[in-house]
């Protein structure tokens, strides 16, 4: 039996010496709970038969204490040693408690604060069956003296930290002269284990209680229904600690009165019997939760492996290290650009790759607006004002070429707006992805991520600009020559004419309206074949600039900028909270494999 209750102790050093809480794969434990004043030090001295625990007024547990007693059977004479300082041996239980004291200030200062670090206590006997016991802050109602204000919200919070732990065994101590309907110690069990399945009750002070049925019934388990049991002890008075009565009389008179007053279950009551009840208890516990435990413990190492991967290793050669991710960096644009790899954009529940992104943008920011630009309603207006004028003095025999010219002119500026716009669209696609794989890449090195994001959005800005100077002087050698000679034009031009002339005859028009319906359907078609060849020219332009030779530039600039710094010990500096999140999961992984090795000792 000691086997499997040393398990625990073992694993509860194990995740306590890394500063890890052994809450996270839920240990099997017995928790004292109770509140203050309801004899909970005398218990676990009497379990102990050592006076070791701090007394006094007002809150004197302000930690948790777990209690890790061992069956030593080399043990001449009982002793003890801490967790935080292992290498030292107290045979004087005198000396134990000044410890306790000690610490506790340490960590929670001299006021009355609380603090949810826990003390873990190993005593060591001959004479003690192997069990551990964890002795929480009692729950206070209300503050005395410099207590905190909310002192009974604190108590009560750490408590259910711990008993809300579903492999937790519930010790709930009331004092017998009160009302156990009362009692703070039930009323919280019962929140979180209302079906009792994991509640052992014990009921101090047993020798106080008025001598009734009703109180027999509640030591019979009559009243309060608690499926574990209720068992009655008696603690020893001030007086006999006074009076230096050794505990081992105080047992003796305890049995003494069980045997007198409730002879029937006299063997079911008392220290002694109590302690066997909780070994016993804690040894089907831990049976029960060994199965799930290992199961947990292989969750965790699992979990905790993952983290350490996603955070990566410490960095030994920065250099290295850094041309590494800027060469990631640079190969995973490139990819997401040419398709081999996807982002999630924003809200967007697809992940696309770059390059999908950015042939959205031609679809609908290049395309969908440029098929928006058509002749203005008031067109043939226009064209019959620029025939008069190209005329002069004189009305002109003939429309003039210089008529076309312009008014062709005129619709192609209108191209310009849509494209610059179409092509900041396509920069902040851009810049969206270079966010997007730099917070990825460099998640680690906020100074990286920084620098890098920042001479990349440079790097972009400049092909932007060239993109944008290009597509200028293309719009503008298209307004300089309107070339009536295009193959499309003169292919489709007859045809045009041809249309409009038999339109004409129908309706019986001539002269002015004829030309000015021809000038129209011919600047229909031009302006249908320029804004086909920006279609092309413009998503073009801006793959071979602001991505093809943004992507061969790109790993250039990077390394030239960053590497002449000299700045690579800042540039490779990791973020603190990753170090923290780092070490903390090196820590929890040592534990758990220490963990998994104790564990399969009783597979």
């Amino acid at each position: 039996m000691d086997g499997f209750l040393q398990i625990i102790n073992d694993l509860q050093d194990v995740f306590s010496t890394v500063g890890v809480s052994p809450e996270i794969i839920s240990l099997p434990q017995i928790v004292v709970v109770g509140s203050q004043s309801t004899g909970k030090s005398s218990v676990l001295e009497s379990i102990v038969q050592k006076n070791f625990l701090p007394r006094g007024t007002g809150i004197v547990t302000r930690r948790p204490l777990i209690i890790q007693i061992n069956q030593d059977s080399s043990a001449i004479e009982p002793w003890g040693s801490f967790l935080h300082c292992p290498d030292k041996k107290y045979t004087d239980f005198d000396k134990i408690c000044d410890e306790i004291i000690r610490d506790t200030d340490r960590v929670c200062g001299s006021d009355k604060n609380i603090n949810s670090e826990p003390i873990t206590l190993k005593i060591h006997s001959a004479d003690l069956p192997t069990l551990t016991l964890v002795d929480l802050p009692g729950i206070t109602k209300n503050p005395v003296g410099d207590q905190p204000r909310d002192i009974e919200q604190q108590t009560t919070a750490l408590v259910r930290k711990y008993i809300e732990n579903p492999n937790c065994i519930i010790l709930a101590v009331s004092p017998g002269n009160i009302d156990i309907a009362n009692s703070e110690s039930i009323k919280l069990a019962k929140e979180v284990d209302p079906e009792g399945n994991r509640t052992l009750a014990v009921i101090t002070k047993v020798d106080l209680m008025e001598k009734s049925a009703e109180n027999s019934r509640v030591l019979e388990g009559k009243v309060i229904p608690i499926k574990l049991g209720i068992v009655g002890v008696i603690n020893r008075t001030q007086a006999q600690m006074d009076a230096k009565i050794s505990i081992e009389e105080c047992l003796e008179r305890e049995a003494e009165y069980f045997k007198t007053h409730f002879n029937y279950m006299s063997t079911e009551m008392g220290t002694p019997y109590l302690t066997q009840r909780l070994c016993s208890v804690l040894m089907q516990h831990v049976k029960q939760c060994l199965p799930e435990l290992i199961i947990r413990i292989t969750e965790q190492k699992v979990i905790q492996q993952s983290i350490l991967d996603s955070l990566g290793p410490r960095i030994e050669d920065e250099s290295g290290a850094l041309a590494d991710l800027v060469m990631k960096f640079c190969r995973e644009f490139r990819y997401n650009m040419d398709g081999r790899r996807s982002v999630q954009f924003g809200a967007s529940e697809r992940a696309l790759s770059g390059g999908r992104h950015l042939f959205e943008v031609f679809d609908s920011a290049i395309c969908q607006e440029l098929d928006k630009i058509s002749l203005p309603a008031d067109i043939e207006e226009d064209i019959k004002h620029e025939i008069i004028s190209a005329g002069g003095s004189k009305p002109a025999l003939f429309t003039p070429n210089i008529v076309f010219d312009n008014l062709a002119s005129r619709q192609l500026e209108h191209f310009t707006f849509p494209i610059k716009k179409s092509i900041k669209k396509c920069s902040e696609t851009i810049t969206e992805i270079i966010s997007i794989l730099s917070k990825k890449i460099f998640e680690r090195f906020p100074v990286l991520k920084r620098e890098t994001h920042q001479i990349s959005l440079g790097l972009l800005l400049t092909k932007t600009q060239v993109v944008e100077r290009f597509i200028d002087s293309y719009i503008q050698c298209e307004l300089c020559y309107i070339n009536t000679n295009h193959r499309l034009f003169i292919k489709n031009r007859p045809q045009l004419e041809k249309a409009c002339s038999e339109d004409e005859k129908s309706k019986e028009e001539g002269g002015e309206n004829s030309s000015t319906k021809k000038i129209k359907a011919l600047l229909d078609l031009y302006i249908h074949i320029i804004r086909n060849q920006l279609m092309d020219v413009v998503p073009k332009t801006v793959i071979c600039y602001m991505v093809l030779q943004f992507c061969d530039d790109l790993h250039k600039d990077l390394m030239k900028i960053l590497y002449s710094s000299d700045r690579v010990d800042d540039l490779m500096k990791e973020d603190m909270l990753v170090e923290e999140r780092r070490e903390k999961a090196l820590r929890m992984l040592d534990a758990l494999e220490r963990a998994d090795a104790i564990t399969s000792l009783l597979e």
